[in-house]
């Protein structure tokens, strides 16, 4: 025990020097776990929400897609009403 004891006193400044790095250690890496799991937080609220943007996008390219066939059936309508009225007038002048 005497050995031991003057092992430490001979070389204090050097294990209080290892404890105290291990434990710096210990420390960082307690903060590095705790940092990485709000990180793996974040990311997955992220992903949460580009996926939430991604179904948006799509629900506009669905509407655009809706629109676009509306105003494609608008226009063929509108062709046919022109005609349809162009065949009225000739009608009502072959009457008069």
């Amino acid at each position: 025990m005497t050995q031991f004891r003057e092992f430490v006193l001979n070389n204090f400044k050097t294990l209080t020097a290892v404890v105290a790095f291990i434990v710096t250690m210990y420390v960082q890496h307690m903060n590095n776990i705790s940092r990485i799991a709000e990180l793996t937080d974040k990311c997955t609220s992220l992903e949460m929400k580009i996926n939430d943007q991604y179904e948006k996008i799509d629900a506009i390219k669905l509407d655009k897609t809706v629109f676009e066939a509306t105003m494609a059936q608008f226009t063929s309508m509108r062709a046919d009403l022109k005609e349809m009225r162009e065949d009225i007038k000739e009608l009502l002048k072959g009457n008069h």
